[in-house]
Order: C-alpha cells, then structure tokens, then sequence
C-alpha cells in the first residue's frame, strides 16, 4: 500500500469530497486515499460504505478548525505513510444558506474559519510531508462565485447571490491557492483550485443540480496531473475560470 500515491481530502465523510475519494479509489489504483472527517465517527462510516462497493479507502479524524486535530493527523500520515503525495483542502461550509438572520461579523468569522483559515492551517501542517513526495498536489475546492470578474458582470445572475460570507471566502481562497503555488513552483508543487459545480449536497441542502460524481471530475484530475501538469489555476471541468 505505501508504495502508492497517498491521498488525503479534508471534509470527504459525504458530498463532494466523499465523490471524490470514491472515483479516486476505484478509478486509480495506484493511489490510496484517506477520508479526513471532523468527526471520526461518520469518516468510518464513509469508508465502510466504499468497503461495501469493493472500494477501499481509510479514514481519519482531521477538524480543519482544530490545530491539536490538525497536528494528530499530519503525526498519524506521517508515522503510517512517511509523507503526502496530494492534499485536497475540501472542507467547506455555505453558513449564508442555512442561519438567516445572524449576524454577518458572526457569519464570515465561521465561515472563514473553516473555508480559508481551515485550508490554510492543513497546507502549512502537511507541507513538509507533500515535500517528500516525487510529484506533490495540492488542490483546493473553489466556487465560481468567488471570481470578481464574474462578480462585477452585474447582468450575471450569480453576481447577485446573497451569500456573501460564503462568496468572500471563495475568493480568498483562491488568493491562497496562488499564493502557494508562487512560493511552491520551485520545489516541483502543483497547485490549482476546481470550481465543481453546483452539485447537489449537505453544503447547499441538495438544491444544486449536478451530482456529486459530476463534482468530482475535474478535483480527480488535479490530483492526478502528472510533473509537466499545470499550476495556479482556476478552473472547471469545462474550462478555465476567471479570477
């Protein structure tokens, strides 16, 4: 096992990261992937269920907005697999959908703190890990609603959507995303962010039209760019993103 790719994608108990792990594991055999669950409880749970489709895949608890979890997971992946070929910052939460009414400072603090603070905690820890892998990955779950130039087309509907904690957060997420791929380019890093799609999950109470094997095309094959891949991009399965 250890001489495969190691995989390990943040918030993959359910939604789009629970796609990915699932196309991951059964579509690459080479790669083995780990679930990171805030809760250990439903990761198991998640990885019994690929079990039963004859997918194997392991779990582990990892809560982005927890620095002791954070630094227990990156112990764990180290003593059992000695380094990270690719992390997947997928954790997320759209808070603007579901607590109307709270207040907003609350609201992009929460937000944050999961979406971008969160990602950026697990990069920083794993970052030495991913630089003892021969082809390091890093990819990041974006939105389109994030792009300000599609934000400033004020004739675009989404330009107009009433998430704003959730929408600011997407945006400095990919800043973060190009930060690390500046400040990682010459150690051989490929990092980009996918927009998957308005996917049917938890996040957004299943109102999202694409499935969740849909979502997960585009994050698989990021994490799949071979050496001569490409970095610091935004992008979909249909195309490349503007910022």
């Amino acid at each position: 096992m250890y001489g495969k790719y190691i995989v390990l994608i943040t918030g993959a108990n359910r939604g789009i990261g629970y796609g990915l792990a699932k196309k991951l594991a059964r579509d690459h055999p080479d790669y083995h992937v780990i679930i990171g669950s805030r809760d250990a409880n439903q990761g198991m749970e998640a990885a019994s269920s690929l079990s039963s489709e004859g997918i194997t895949v392991s779990s582990l608890r990892l809560d982005v907005t927890s620095d002791e979890s954070i630094s227990a997971a990156r112990s764990f992946v180290q003593q059992k697999y000695g380094r990270l070929d690719v992390l997947v910052n997928n954790a997320g939460v759209a808070l603007d959908l579901k607590e109307k009414g709270t207040p907003i400072r609350e609201l992009m603090q929460r937000t944050f703190d999961i979406n971008v603070f969160g990602a950026a905690a697990v990069t920083d820890a794993f970052i030495p890990l991913l630089e003892k892998s021969s082809n390091p990955r890093l990819v990041f779950t974006s939105s389109s609603v994030g792009s300000l130039t599609r934000a400033s087309d004020l004739a675009n509907p989404w330009s107009k959507a009433p998430i704003p904690a959730y929408r600011t957060s997407k945006a400095a997420l990919n800043m973060l995303m190009l930060f690390y791929a500046s400040s990682l380019n010459e150690k051989g890093f490929k990092v980009n962010a996918s927009c998957p799609g308005y996917i049917g999950t938890n996040l957004n109470d299943h109102r999202g039209t694409g499935s969740i094997e849909d979502g997960a095309v585009n994050l698989a094959r990021l994490a799949t760019l071979e050496k001569n891949g490409e970095t610091g991009t935004f992008s979909t399965t249909e195309e490349v993103r503007p910022w």
